[in-house]
This record gives C-alpha cells, structure tokens and sequence, in this order.
C-alpha cells in the first residue's frame, strides 16, 4: 500500500475526535527518503575509535559510550546520568541515534546548534568528560596509530577541532530508518498490528499527540512546558544538587534564582526569557522503544507511564508557563494500549556496536644533542624566540628508527566500525 493510500485508508476509518483532526500526513513519508550528512568513512571509523576512547576524559576512566552506550538505546540507561566520577549528572542522557538529523539543536534546551559543539561541550564539562582540551591533543598525540591516521585524512595532527568533528561523524552514522512505521509507508502493509494502526489514530486526533510530535523525527523541534514532576533524586541527592547549582551559576543564573528551583528550568537557562521557564525540546519518538527512562528528568520509566500522564493533561504547573495544548484527554484503556503500541512501532531493529581495539601509547624520540634546545640556540638565529620547527622530534617518526622512517600504519585498516548500523533482536512491534 502506498503512503497515500495509507493517508486515505485512515481517514475513512478514523471516528470520533480522530475523524475531526485536520493531519497534514505527508510530513510522515519513511526517514529512509530524508538526506543525510555526507560522511567521509576514514572520518566515521576514527571517529567511532575514539567514541569509545575512555582517554578522552580527565583520569581515561569516561568514554563517549559510557552515557551512550549502544547496548541501553545509546543512552547510559538511567533516569538522571551518571557523570564524570565523583559527580552526577541532573538530566537524562538523550540517545544519540539520528541526531544527524536534527537541525534545531541539542540537548533538552539546545543550547548548543551541532554534534560538533555537542562534543566540545561535553570533554569540557567538569561533570561529563572533564578534560583540558590540550591534555586531549597531547595524548592522541603520543598514540602512533592515531596520528597517522589524522595525518592521512586531514594532513595535520590531532587537534581539538578535528578529533570533534570525527566523533560528530561517527554519531551523525547512526540512524534508525527501518522501524515498523517506516515498513508500513514504504509499502509492507503487514508492518504494522491493527492495534498499531488504531494507536496512530488516536495520536493524529483524539490524542493530538501530532501538534508537537510532527515531521521526519516526530518532533516540531520546539520548547513547550508539559509540566513533568520533579526527580526526587534532585532533592535526595547532594551531588546531583552540586552540579545543578554548577550549571545555574555557569549559566549566569543568580544565587536567589537557582537556590529557589526545586526542578530543571528548562530553556530558560539558555534564553533568561520567563516564558521559557520549565520548558524542553520536544524529544523525537524514533527509537524510544530501546531509550527508556522519558522525559528530561527521566521519571517515566514506560510507554504506559508517559501515555497516562498526557492523558490527565500533566501535573502541577509551578511555572505558570504550561503549554495551552496540554489537557485531559479522555483516553479510553483500549486507546491508551493502542496508542502505546503504534508509539513502539517507530523504533526498528536495535543499532548494536562492539567496542574498537585501541591503538596503544608509544614513546616519542628525545631530541639528541644536536637538535637539542639550548639558550644559545632560542637567542641566536631564530629571532622569534621559538625553535626551529624542522628540528627535534618530528611527529609520524619512529621511535629508534633510522632518520626520516615515517610510520606506514593503514588508516583504512579496520578496527571494526560497521557504517551500516548492525542489526539484530527484533523489529520493535
């Protein structure tokens, strides 16, 4: 069946509020058909060696795949993040799958605009990666393997904005196009359960799920204040309070604002606009069936939880800013189950990856005396006062190899990076 047929079948067969809903369903053609980053495959595999590079953190201990981890949706699998040892986070870690598709920015509050500052942001962060940028050139800087690899793609050494953009590439692969949803538009009429089909009913109309979770990632990349209850772990947990009160103050939030927040301020600490108070990026719905626990703060821990919270219309709005669409629903328990099950027919077959072997440390030639910086020789020919760039140790050399022997490792030799996303386990009805 067609996707217009299917947009046709729908209308003859929704009743009630669903038949009264005006739906543009066009906007719901499979993601297989959406462009995507161009993404050179050198770029992607290094990229993908050093996601899970635990050296990218201040003590090596914290990966990328630490609060991505392809095993719990590409997310670390808790409701409020782990953080950097000796700290804790106060969001849920968002899943990374088709983040390469999002174009209005990241982050519950998207304060930042790409994968690329995603990156920067969280290796400089005192409570995810914790690293000094410069630490984390030098240290891929004594890996030989890395730097030929980066000398091979871009000609120059490892650097902050390079290794960035490789791990911005690797992330920008993985995508999940291959959901039930998806099948069912390309034309595989049994992709879908009847109760599936039913459920999208109930989002496209009596729901109204569509006014905020529309487009190619069912999401209107848009900030709305839904009203979700506090984490209680925000008021048990003193760490987790510290890196609350970190980022307010980092943010330019006043002390007699951030000390009288019981809950996340949501787009506010990017905008310091009041409406913005409490609200979040409107999460897309691709893949959720593996990214449990929901919301900012993750405190649904279930399809069935979130379903019933938007039915009673939200909880308490402390804000004063709850979005006007919000309301009580009605939802019948057959509804609320049909719903539900076309929400889990969005995510396809589960994106795995084993992790890499890492390429190890390897010592750098020492200068020998006659390349060996001396007063003499900062003050005499070379007048800008720096040595000769030529001289000493040159980067690519091999330790106690004859002058002029440059490393020869592959960079396309593979580590074991899949561009193609490995599938396997089921299709997510």
């Amino acid at each position: 069946m067609s996707f217009y047929k299917l947009v046709a079948v729908l209308a003859l067969t929704a009743t009630g509020a669903s038949a009264q809903q005006s739906t543009d369903l066009s906007q719901f053609a499979p993601l297989s058909t959406i462009a995507r980053p161009a993404v050179d495959p050198a770029v992607a595999e290094l990229g993908y060696m050093l996601f899970f590079d635990p050296r990218l953190s201040g003590d090596s201990s914290t990966s990328c795949s630490e609060c991505h981890d392809p095993a719990a949706g590409w997310t670390d699998g808790s409701d409020l993040a782990r953080g950097y040892p000796g700290t804790k986070h106060w969001r849920n870690s968002q899943t990374i799958v088709n983040t390469g598709l999002i174009e209005s920015g990241l982050h519950w509050d998207s304060g930042l605009s790409s994968l690329y500052d995603q990156v920067h942001d969280a290796m400089g962060a005192g409570f995810v990666a914790n690293i000094d940028m410069v630490l984390a050139e030098e240290r891929l800087r004594q890996i030989p393997e890395y730097r030929n690899r980066f000398q091979a793609i871009w000609g120059q050494d490892p650097s902050r904005d390079l290794f960035a953009q490789a791990i911005a590439a690797y992330e920008s692969t993985l995508i999940s196009d291959d959901s039930p949803f998806d099948r069912y538009l390309a034309g595989d009429t049994g992709a879908m359960s009847a109760e599936a089909l039913r459920g999208f009913e109930v989002f496209s109309g009596k729901g109204n799920c569509i006014s905020c979770h529309n487009g190619p990632l069912f999401s209107d990349g848009d900030f709305h204040n839904i009203a979700v209850p506090p984490n209680p772990e925000l008021a048990e947990d003193p760490l987790r309070q510290v890196t609350f009160r970190y980022v307010m103050r980092v943010r330019g939030l006043e002390k007699d604002i951030y000390d009288n927040l019981d809950r996340d301020p949501g787009r506010y600490l990017s905008t310091g606009d009041p409406a913005d108070l409490g609200a979040f990026r409107t999460a897309p719905l691709r893949y959720l069936t593996y990214t449990a626990p929901y919301m900012h703060n993750g405190v649904f821990f279930t399809l069935d939880e979130v379903v019933e919270f938007y039915n009673i219309g939200g909880t308490q709005d402390v804000f004063g800013t709850k979005s006007a669409t919000l309301a009580p629903l009605g939802l019948t328990r057959q509804e609320k189950q049909d719903l539900v099950a076309f929400l889990e027919s969005l995510s396809g077959s589960e994106i795995l990856a084993e992790t890499p072997r890492l390429p190890d440390y390897d010592l750098l030639p020492m200068p020998d005396q006659t390349t060996m910086i001396t007063a003499a020789r900062l003050q005499g020919d070379d007048q800008s006062g720096r040595a000769d760039p030529s001289a000493g140790s040159q980067v690519g050399i091999l330790p106690n190899a004859p002058a002029g022997q440059r490393i020869e490792t592959d960079p396309s030799e593979s580590s074991g990076l899949v561009l193609m996303p490995r599938q396997s386990g089921g299709t997510g009805n």
